[in-house]
């Protein structure tokens, strides 16, 4: 029960000294009945027949008996439907926490999954020889794909194994990739020559220029 005592306490206080019964004797009687499951008529019939028996002057007033069963019976639901409702209450307030933490973790899960895409995009994408530097890609070629031919023969040598789709799928991407650097390499170095090659022409040109001016300016002397 509690600290503040039973709901029924005040209203009891007042009302059975006037049926002629001591509220602190029979009070209990009434609020032991209220706090039961048992809520049948016959149970509260029992209980108005043993307060009627025990009353010292209005044992006989069928109506006052009457007035006071269906008060007790009316405070009782009111009180049951308030603790209906806090608890609808508490369960919807709790239902909407764990929806709202939820949903929180189900968007905190999307974002890692986009972060982690996007990542993975981005390696993929640097790894194109399109997105890499003219040094990046001489390096590669020199460097990281000398030895293919090697690489080819243990492969080789290995036992034969039925491959993936992504397996094969790597493979295929792994040598258009050789194929792509090595292009990528030749052209880099065409483009170096052709640009040494003009930077020569363009040195001769105006190395003649000057000579010709040199002369021309002697002649007219």
């Amino acid at each position: 029960m509690p600290d503040e005592g039973h709901y029924l306490d005040e209203y009891l206080s007042e009302i059975l000294p006037k049926l002629g019964l001591d509220a602190e004797t029979y009070g209990p009687y009434v609020t032991g009945f209220a706090n039961d499951d048992d809520d049948t008529d016959e149970g509260m019939d029992d209980l108005i027949e043993l307060l009627r028996a025990s009353s010292e002057s209005h044992g006989d007033d069928d109506a006052l008996w009457q007035d006071f069963r269906n008060e007790i019976l009316r405070r009782r639901k009111e009180f049951l439907d308030g603790e209906d409702t806090i608890k609808e209450q508490r369960a919807a307030q709790l239902q909407q926490e764990q929806s709202t933490s939820l949903q929180k973790e189900i968007e905190l899960a999307q974002k890692n999954q986009l972060e982690l895409a996007a990542r993975k995009q981005h390696e993929l994408e640097s790894k194109k020889v399109e997105n890499m530097s003219a040094d990046r890609i001489a390096l590669m070629a020199k460097f990281g794909y000398e030895n293919d031919e090697d690489s080819d023969n243990a492969e080789e040598e290995e036992d034969d194994k039925p491959k993936t789709n992504r397996e094969v799928a790597a493979e295929q991407n792994h040598l258009k990739n050789s194929r792509d650097l090595r292009s990528a390499a030749v052209q880099t170095k065409k483009d170096a020559r052709a640009e040494t090659k003009k930077a020569k022409e363009l040195q001769a040109a105006k190395k003649e220029e000057r000579r010709k001016r040199a002369t021309k300016g002697e002649r007219k002397r």
